[in-house]
């Protein structure tokens, strides 16, 4: 007489199966971080005009950063931002670091891109003569202070928040399609959050977020429904300094912009259509997504109490 009963049996197909998931699910997480880059497949010259990125808020912080990246890999960079003397300042630096490259500067208040169409057909048109194959959508941020109930911000405010962070990057991409499909295989970055989950006070920002990863999925899927060769990917970023919201000292949790920079590029060309790109905001994420809700709730409350209290303490000094 067997001591496996069917129902044993199908208890170890159970088990096993679910083993086996969590392996793949490992190898796959730990593949993501050591795969090489995949970006020169967009560094491609059409007619002898080399290729361009155009990188949106490169006047500091992440975007500048990406900037100095993509130019360090042989792309000739579009600078976008609202400050000029910032601007000024960031291409006179990559022009001495990479006199090789060549650089552009273009001026857009991504908060006031609702009001007035004229911006986007001008800018199209000013990039008609490059061999544009990536775009950068890293122009965003929170409010400020950063941290805030929904109800304490004024409606102009959340606004500007919600402009900044989906109207612009929105209206751009879909400006620019047709040229990145006539430059193609052509790519575009979305810089996104892990405050999508749904973070206490950082409603609107992690909301716009989310409206961002959703729509990074949904045009890669129109890509290849129409059979365009463009990869879209959206980059879910953890805390970062050297930014406009955080400048506390960089450390394994909270790495400096241009460290971000680097694994933004490194995981580009990964096949996923939204990645952690930091392997320790990476670890952070998948730690969240496992624990019940009640403790996730319970973590991020804390945790979000802390940083707004180091906030407020900040401003005392």
């Amino acid at each position: 007489m067997s001591l496996l009963s069917p129902d044993t049996g199908l208890l170890s197909v159970v088990g096993a199966s679910a083993l086996l998931f969590a392996a793949y699910k490992t190898l796959d997480f730990v593949w993501l971080y050591l795969q090489p880059s995949r970006l020169y497949k967009y560094l491609r010259a059409t007619s002898g005009n080399p290729a361009w990125a155009i990188v949106t808020g490169a006047s500091d912080g992440i975007g500048k950063a990406i900037a100095f990246e993509l130019a360090s890999q042989g792309f000739n960079v579009v600078l976008h931002g609202r400050n000029p003397t910032k601007l000024d300042g960031v291409k006179a630096a990559l022009s001495k670091a990479h006199p090789a490259r060549s650089f552009r500067i273009w001026f857009a208040d991504a908060t006031k891109c609702h009001s007035d169409s004229a911006w986007l057909e001008k800018a199209v048109r000013s990039f008609d003569d490059i061999n544009l194959t990536v775009l950068v959508n890293n122009v965003g941020g929170g409010s400020n202070p950063a941290f805030g109930g929904l109800d304490q911000f004024p409606p102009q405010e959340i606004l500007d928040n919600l402009h900044l962070n989906v109207t612009f990057p929105t209206l751009l991409t879909s400006a620019l399609i047709p040229l990145l499909v006539k430059n193609s295989p052509s790519l575009i970055i979305n810089i996104g959050s892990i405050a999508d989950h749904g973070l206490p006070l950082v409603s609107v920002y992690g909301a716009s977020k989310a409206f961002g990863d959703i729509l990074s999925q949904a045009v890669w899927r129109e890509m290849m429904l129409e059979g365009r060769e463009i990869e879209v990917i959206v980059h879910r970023l953890g805390p970062v300094t050297e930014t406009q919201g955080n400048s506390s000292r960089a450390s394994l949790g909270t790495p400096s912009a241009r460290t971000i920079a680097k694994a933004v590029l490194a995981r580009t060309g990964c096949g996923k259509k939204s990645v952690v790109s930091y392997w320790c905001h990476g670890v952070q994420d998948a730690a969240l997504g496992f624990i019940p809700v009640s403790i996730f709730d319970y973590v991020v409350t804390g945790v979000m109490k802390r940083m707004r209290a180091e906030q407020e303490t900040a401003k005392t000094k």
